[in-house]
């Protein structure tokens, strides 16, 4: 079954994130191609960070590619990886993730503070299938398990920001709603350390203001997201994806931080890819 994973973008930095869909034009071959490689654009609409008021927008061309090796793979399933143990409905891995930047000098909370740098997220993982059916109408309800080490990367600095723990159930479709359509949809929450938090939600007494306390952050739950997807193949070699997500922060471990300011956050995206390349060589599995 083709799965078409709904990821928050930095598909140009090969980053797995809750929002951007990474889709194949190899649809109905019973052998995929070890190697796809395409170009695409993309305008969104996000929250600078978990909890903010303020929201990012941007248009943004990517390139995208999938790779399908038996060890290293960037592909539908679970984005880029390295596969230490697969069986046909289990596999363990070392995955990433990740969110974008803010300048602080947009965010009004974060006004005279420093900027929040783009975050990579790397760690070990577990990946399910729970339930499937393949045919011509196909589907699949998955669990993806990482536990991942953050990293705030700003050129050639890179800081370790605590510890993300992101359990995502997804249900996947594929031409049920028609023809070359294809459906993602998700819940994930986020659990993190005190230093990711920090990162996100403290207040040091230099920054402190009038209107902006000092804060010390705890660690704890962040939120919980639900994600809704749609990609088609409009042409034979370009695929055309929508996806919304819905994140709720009530209870979350920081709400008393007064950079929080919104319990409930939405992002949209919207684009396109084109797909020029498939190597002759096709996949294959252990």
């Amino acid at each position: 079954m083709r799965m078409q994973k709904t990821i928050l973008l930095l598909c140009a930095l090969l980053i797995s994130t809750p929002l951007y869909s990474q889709i194949t034009k190899a649809l109905d071959e019973e052998s995929e191609p070890l190697w796809e490689a395409g170009a695409g654009i993309v305008t969104a609409l996000t929250p600078a960070y978990p909890g903010s008021e303020d929201t990012n927008q941007f248009v943004i061309p990517f390139p995208s590619f999938f790779y399908r090796g038996q060890i290293l793979r960037a592909d539908e399933e679970g984005g880029a990886r390295g596969r230490f143990f697969k069986t046909e409905n289990y596999e363990i891995n070392l995955s990433l993730g990740g969110s974008l930047p803010a300048n602080s000098e947009d965010v009004k909370a974060r006004e005279g503070m420093p900027d929040l740098n783009t975050m990579i997220e790397v760690g070990p993982g577990f990946l399910a299938t729970l339930w499937k059916k393949k045919g011509a109408q196909n589907f699949k309800l998955g669990l993806n398990v990482p536990l991942r080490a953050a990293l705030a990367v700003d050129l050639f600095e890179v800081k370790e920001r605590g510890l993300v723990f992101n359990p995502l159930l997804y249900f996947v479709t594929e031409n049920i709603l028609g023809s070359r359509v294809f459906t993602f949809t998700g819940i994930s929450t986020v659990v993190a350390s005190h230093k990711f938090h920090r990162y996100f939600y403290q207040v040091d007494p230099q920054f402190a203001t009038p209107t902006r306390p000092t804060y010390s952050s705890e660690s704890g739950y962040l939120g919980t997201t639900i994600s809704q997807g749609f990609s088609k193949l409009i042409f034979k070699n370009v695929n055309a994806f929508l996806g919304v997500s819905y994140s709720n922060h009530k209870g979350a471990a920081n709400e008393n931080s007064p950079l929080f300011k919104e319990e409930h956050n939405f992002t949209a995206a919207l684009g396109f890819v084109w797909w020029f390349y498939e190597s002759e060589e096709r996949a294959r599995e252990f």
